[in-house]
Parts: structure tokens; sequence; C-alpha cells
């Protein structure tokens, strides 16, 4: 099995991030508040960003010149970056076989919807297709930024149960969130943002407290 370990410094616009951490298999949950650079770590991980100094190394694989495409992680963006034009079904097929296709869509509860567009999705039906999507190719490392905001407490729970399987199976999961409850019940280890600082913890403080707003499904 293989770490994570993030040490990379970026400057985007006025906002500096120093971010430095180990995350071992299990669920890492990235906590803090809005704008203080959790979402930038985590494009940074996934390669759509470089960092301007410092590494990010997978197992024994420093991650410099490696493309996103080559990193064999699975990645939900907040936005959930779906295709418009291609349905549920075939934001799936590039990456599985045909059979395991409708399993996945199954598992997220998503099966009736195969044929429709994003556009014909709920917030929360488009959360889970993204969810499904970075399931697809069963990679060793997860990043999911926000992944379940829009589902409501049935669905999120539900969704947070495969979260946990996944790294009862060994992968490395970054997961961000604003719900302490959510935190609380899905984490093995602990990352706090503020400011673009990091400090790794095995359980959050009393002080560590944000909430927004949840949208409906």
């Amino acid at each position: 099995m293989s770490d994570l370990v993030v040490d990379a410094r970026a400057t985007v616009g006025a906002f500096s991030l120093d971010a430095r951490f180990r995350a071992k298999p299990g669920v890492t949950v990235m906590f803090g508040p809005t704008a203080s650079g959790k979402t930038l770590t985590l494009r940074l991980v996934a390669g759509v960003m470089r960092p301007d100094s410092g590494s990010i190394r997978f197992g024994d694989v420093a991650w410099g010149d490696v493309p996103p495409h080559e990193r064999g992680l699975g990645y939900a963006p907040q936005d959930g970056a779906l295709w418009p034009h291609r349905d549920v079904r075939a934001h799936l097929s590039p990456f599985v076989a045909p059979e395991r296709v409708m399993e996945l869509l199954e598992t997220v509860g998503l099966e009736r919807h195969a044929e429709r567009r994003p556009r014909g999705l709920s917030g929360g039906e488009r959360q889970r297709l993204a969810f499904a999507r970075a399931l697809a190719r069963s990679p060793k490392l997860l990043l999911l930024d926000e992944p379940f905001s829009a589902l409501d407490d049935e669905s999120r729970r539900n969704m947070g149960e495969i979260v946990r399987a996944r790294a009862e199976r060994g992968a490395v999961i970054l997961f961000v969130t604003h719900d302490r409850e959510e935190a609380e019940r899905l984490g093995d280890a602990f990352v706090l943002f503020r400011d673009g600082k990091t400090e790794e913890t095995s359980r959050l403080r009393g002080d560590e407290t944000i909430s927004r707003p949840r949208p409906e499904e």
C-alpha cells in the first residue's frame, strides 16, 4: 500500500498555499474555511495545476512530470466536470467494461437515469455521477471535493458507506467537506486548512466548526 506525500507551495493571485501532509490508506478529511486552500491542493495532486515549488509523491513515484491521465487516480471536483453532451452511461463507459457500467450506476442509485444527460439531472444526481466516474477505474487514490454537499442526509450516509468501503480496501482518499458530522463519521485522519497552511491531526478540535447551508437535491 502506498502513501501520498504532499509538500507543495503554490500562489494564485494574492493567495499563497503551503501544503505539507502525508495521507495513508484510509480517509483523510481536509477541513477548514472556504478559500483556505483545500480545492487548490486537490488540483495540485490531480495534476490539473503544478506547484511553484516542492513535490507530490505517491508511493515511490514523484509526480512532478507525470501528466494527470497517467496518475491513475479518481477525481470528483466541486463542479463535477461532467460532459454536457454525453448521457450518464457514457460518463462511465470509457473506463469500465459494459457490464460494470450498470453495476456502478446501481451502486450510486442512477440506474434509472442511464440515458439522461447532465442537464436532466438534479444537483445531487450530478454529484453522484461525478462520484461514480471517480470510482470507475477502482483507483488507489481518490480525490473528492465536497462530493455529497447537494445530497439529502440518507443519500449522504449511503454514499459515505461506499467511501468507507473503498478505504477499507486500501485506497488513499482525500475528502473535502464543510460538514463536521460527516468529517468525523468518515475520517481516519484530518488535515486542517487555515490561511493556506496545513496541520495534520488525528481528530478535530472543539473549535473547528464550519457550517454553511446545504442545497436541496
